[in-house]
């Protein structure tokens, strides 16, 4: 109740002192939501560098007292009247209990409508201004305190690049935020931090950070766990590989082998024929012979006889010998063929078994997630609320202050 008295006592004197903030409170009464934006961005239009921060503190605050102001600046935001980055830049201007204190105005709006300041989130975290990188790192955990989990890879790994970073005060933020997003993402902050510490095997510094993270957000028994899961699902991913490039060898060696069968099956054929016509040829040379020897008739067929009968007995061995080869060779082919089959299939139950291994470990895991997150819950919330405690007294010490020196100028 003393807050709202407060809030409600600081709005009336600024609506003394500024008329807009007069026409914004009776125009939200009307839900005159396009005049207000219209008001608002003709107001900080005219602002200079010097007042314009102090300008958008005062409408933040007056449309945060007011029914429909979290509307209004959703559409500043959107309309980028109000520019994210900008804004940040401006802010990295004040002392960091000013800068934290405007920071706090956004906190609702950062829980529940994250979709307006993610976008902005990873080029800021590579600002040139620490002041701003800082920042950028304070709005994510807000974010991270509402309903939304923060699952993007990439924003993930910018942060924890930021525990390498040149200022004290921006690493301590990047433990927090990571901290923060870890309480529903305890797998994945824990995978991509010792990703990013492996790269740096003798930062100390950055190992001790990554330690008081990792323990702030998960058991030392579940870090094994989760590491030693990653290794065997790993481990069963190149053997995988491995028993897919043998069976691809194996194929290729099997077609190499068909090849090899048809060239000499053809070879086969071809000898077949020739000596097909060598016979032609002999039964040929034999009828002219008789015709040309009409003499010799009665002599000619016993010799003819023998001879066509010889001739006749070696073809029919030698068709007999290569059916017997076509039959071997056809039999061979059936056995190479079902050979393949079996390897293929070999080779599919394998990936069933290693999927099924792989879907075992996600449910492994994704149950460690959850005993995590139940015992640690409790001690994360009571150190957030230790946080936000400590940094709403200095902002109120702050905002006393400026009241008894307005009072005392006054």
């Amino acid at each position: 109740m003393d807050l709202n008295y407060e809030g409600e006592k600081k709005l009336s004197e600024k609506q003394q002192e500024n008329p807009e903030i007069s026409k914004i409170k009776d125009f939200m009464k009307d839900e005159r939501f396009d005049d207000v934006v219209n008001i608002i961005a003709l107001y900080l239009g005219d602002a200079t560098d010097e007042d314009y921060l102090d300008r958008l503190e005062d409408i933040i605050e007056t449309l945060m007292l007011l029914h429909g102001g979290r509307t209004v600046l959703r559409f500043l935001i959107e309309r980028l009247i109000i520019d994210i980055p900008s804004l940040l830049e401006n802010l990295s201007k004040r002392d960091s209990v000013l800068r934290y204190s405007f920071l706090l105005l956004l906190k609702s709006m950062c829980e529940d409508e994250c979709d307006l300041f993610l976008p902005y989130s990873k080029d800021l975290l590579n600002s040139d201004d620490p002041n701003v990188r800082e920042a950028d790192l304070q709005l994510l955990i807000f974010i991270a305190g509402g309903e939304l989990n923060i699952e993007d890879d990439d924003l993930i790994k910018a942060i924890t690049e930021k525990l390498s970073d040149e200022k004290d005060f921006v690493v301590k933020k990047a433990i927090q935020a990571l901290t923060a997003i870890g309480k529903d993402k305890p797998s994945l902050i824990t995978k991509i931090i010792s990703n990013y510490v492996k790269e740096f095997p003798e930062d100390k510094e950055l190992k001790e950070n990554a330690d008081k993270i990792l323990k702030s957000i998960v058991s030392v028994d579940g870090i094994e766990d989760i590491v030693e899961e990653e290794s065997d699902l790993e481990q069963e991913e190149t053997e995988i590989t491995d028993k897919e490039l043998e069976l691809k060898k194996k194929k290729i060696a099997i077609q190499k082998k068909k090849l090899e069968l048809e060239e000499k099956e053809k070879q086969l054929e071809e000898q077949f024929i020739q000596e097909k016509e060598k016979a032609l040829k002999i039964k040929e040379d034999i009828i002219d012979h008789e015709i040309e020897k009409p003499a010799k008739r009665e002599e000619l067929p016993k010799k003819i006889k023998k001879i066509i009968k010889k001739e006749e007995s070696d073809i029919l061995d030698k068709e007999i010998e290569l059916k017997k080869k076509d039959f071997e060779l056809k039999k061979k082919k059936l056995e190479l063929e079902l050979r393949e089959k079996e390897i293929e299939e070999k080779a599919i139950e394998k990936k069933e078994e290693a999927l099924k291994i792989k879907e075992e470990l996600i449910e492994k895991e994704n149950e460690l997630s959850r005993v995590e997150l139940e015992l640690k819950e409790k001690q994360i919330k009571q150190k957030e609320k230790e946080l936000l405690e400590g940094e709403l007294e200095r902002a109120e010490e702050f905002f006393e202050e400026k009241d008894k020196k307005e009072e005392e100028n006054d």
